[in-house]
């Protein structure tokens, strides 16, 4: 009576690809929603369910990976402009505060549950904004300590109150069927570490 239900999770009656992919929507709209959980109980993202519907699975993962990055930013923003930086004791203390907020997500990016070529674009991801993150705060104090100079940074339109002047790139989800779950990246520019 509850095959249906069960289905596609460890445990449950049989390995239901369509099952796998209702738990990782589940899962998805929770992560998105903040929940932090492991992937431990998701079947991995190997070509099992189907090209298109991994390939829809995948984009719905990179929105709301992308969008969890872009909250960090903004909460780092707001603190930067509630309490600004005046040192590079302070930038340090700064950043180690808001450097676990991005480790959800790196545990995520580092699941083998993923696709090798989403989980490099993760990476790429949290690397950037790790160093986008670092070069806002240094430039916070920067401008506290003088103001009269004109700012390093590219100035760029600001999503919300506070948050930092940069933009999030969504990460890309494979869109060569054949790269789900390969070892080849999406793109020749990119590289599979």
């Amino acid at each position: 009576m509850n095959a249906g239900r069960d289905a596609g999770r460890p445990g449950g009656a049989g390995a239901d690809p369509r099952g796998g992919y209702a738990s990782w929507v589940g899962w998805i709209d929770d992560f998105r929603r903040g929940d932090d959980r492991g992937l431990e109980a998701l079947p991995p993202i190997d070509g099992r369910m189907g090209t298109y519907v991994e390939a829809r699975l995948l984009e719905r993962l990179s929105a709301a990976f992308s969008e969890r990055v872009r909250t960090w930013q903004t909460a780092l923003g707001r603190r930067i402009v509630a309490t600004p930086p005046r040192d590079e004791a302070q930038v340090a203390a700064l950043l180690r505060d808001a450097g676990p907020g991005l480790e959800p997500l790196a545990r995520v990016a580092a699941s083998s549950r993923l696709p090798r070529p989403m989980a490099a674009a993760m990476h790429d991801l949290l690397a950037h904004t790790r160093a986008g993150a670092r070069d806002a705060v240094r430039e916070s104090a920067r401008r506290v300590q003088e103001p009269e100079l004109p700012p390093r940074l590219p100035r760029q339109p600001r999503a919300g109150a506070g948050a930092p002047a940069a933009s999030t790139p969504v990460v890309p989800a494979p869109r060569d069927p054949g790269a789900l779950g390969s070892l080849r990246p999406t793109h020749a520019a990119q590289r599979v570490r």
